[in-house]
């Protein structure tokens, strides 16, 4: 999906680390060991580790308002101190989750989350830097049983999977602007179709049943005899609420088939060196649109919260810069950076993204520990910087709606979705 060229150097070549270092238009520290393999027997080690980590392969310095220098300075003394204490005084969880907060707290990625395992506590930590003034849990469930109560509904079909949840996606028929004509209505709260149609755990059948009746028979090469493409259809809703993104190869699949034309979203550019402001050159950054895209133009709304994340983010922007599209709920939560998760890489490999230990962001991370007796780390991050064609950033911001309308848990308690609702009006009034 991504037309850009990574660049990489060599592992025969690491005294170029050091010619980067010194060309740098900053100060920048040395990394002795990589930030994937790097053990850690103290507070201050991990603290380290973790700073280190972060002031090499973070792509998002340039536009970062945090001053990383001084937060090195203030907390290092912190996190020596907690070593200098005795058994008499041990540290205890609230203050070490805290300084880590405050020792990250206000990084710009969005993406950015931060796992930490200390030995003596015997728990992982979990720091999420970036701030967001305004947050809500998404209720997929309240949601979707609101639609299923609309007048005239038809076709619903459901694929529901909990509490390991894969794909949960919805699809129906409601009443459009024109007698006899309709909307059709999806949704589906991850990007993660390409991983799930060739998975044994998923029950095809039941998951297929949402895509199939949207996209047609053959989704996976794009809208064929779909609902999109049906004389019955007059306008279309695709509902991203709660949707935290994925994986990106989704898009073609999932939004590039309601386009006309491949899409050009921007530039997408990561680090190339171990100094702060070492990258690469921008890269143009296309989104596709299958052969057997809608046929024909028409109403497109999108529906988005606070909870939409991501690929989410990427296809509502993507969608809201054609004439036929209104983004209607609230504005996305604001991660734009591309991830992609680097496992067993040394440090010049690639000079951006994820790096630790990869099992502290897992499900039941604390069966999987290496090293009991030593302080962890893992850092999910952007590895690509991702910006629009007139190189603006959408990281911290999100995507504006055309059309707000605050998420309201004690309308959807008693049974009605003011989301829904404005979007149906939308595309029955057109107002």
């Amino acid at each position: 999906m991504y037309h850009c060229h990574i660049s990489r150097i060599s592992l025969l070549a690491c005294c170029f680390v050091l010619m980067s270092l010194l060309s740098s238009c900053r100060k920048e520290s040395l990394v002795i060991e990589s930030p994937n393999t790097r053990r850690c027997t103290t507070y201050l080690e991990q603290f380290e580790a973790v700073w280190q980590g972060i002031d090499h392969l973070y792509v998002l310095w340039e536009r970062d308002t945090v001053d990383w220098d001084a937060r090195y300075k203030r907390f290092r003394p912190v996190f020596e101190a907690f070593d200098a204490r005795g058994n008499n005084n041990p540290v205890d969880s609230a203050e070490y989750h805290q300084a880590w907060i405050n020792a990250t707290k206000g990084l710009l990625d969005r993406h950015m989350a931060i796992y930490l395992y200390n030995p003596h506590l015997k728990k992982i930590f979990f720091v999420r830097p970036a701030s967001n003034s305004y947050s809500h849990q998404t209720d997929y469930r309240a949601q979707i049983e609101v639609l299923k109560r609309q007048p005239g509904i038809s076709g619903f079909v459901e694929y529901y999977k909990t509490p390991n949840k894969f794909f949960n996606s919805a699809f129906c028929m409601l009443p459009g602007k024109t007698s006899g004509k309709k909307i059709a209505y999806f949704r589906f709260d991850g990007f993660s179709l390409t991983g799930l149609v060739d998975s044994q755990f998923v029950d095809k059948n039941s998951l297929i049943a949402p895509l199939r009746a949207f996209y047609g028979d053959k989704y996976w090469d794009g809208i064929t005899n779909g609902a999109p493409n049906s004389d019955e259809v007059e306008s279309i809703i695709i509902d991203l609420r709660g949707n935290p993104g994925g994986n990106a190869n989704d898009i073609k699949y999932l939004i590039g088939c309601l386009m006309q034309d491949d899409f050009h979203y921007g530039y997408s550019r990561l680090k190339e060196g171990l100094g702060r402001l070492d990258y690469t050159v921008w890269n143009s950054f296309w989104i596709s649109s299958p052969k057997n895209h809608i046929n024909k133009v028409k109403p497109i709304v999108v529906l988005t919260d606070i909870n939409s994340v991501s690929c989410s983010e990427l296809s509502t922007h993507t969608l809201k810069s054609l004439p036929n599209v209104k983004v209607i709920g609230e504005r996305t939560f604001g991660g734009f950076c591309a991830v992609v998760p680097q496992t067993d890489k040394f440090f010049d490999v690639l000079y951006s993204g994820c790096f630790g230990d990869h099992n502290l962001g897992e499900d039941n991370a604390m069966n999987k520990i290496t090293y009991p007796n030593e302080f962890g780390h893992f850092v999910y991050c952007g590895t690509f910087d991702v910006v629009t064609t007139d190189y603006k950033s959408l990281e911290g911001e999100g995507v504006k709606p055309d059309i707000e309308v605050l998420y309201n848990a004690s309308a959807l308690a008693s049974g009605t979705d003011p989301q829904l609702e404005r979007a149906l009006q939308y595309l029955r009034t057109g107002k």
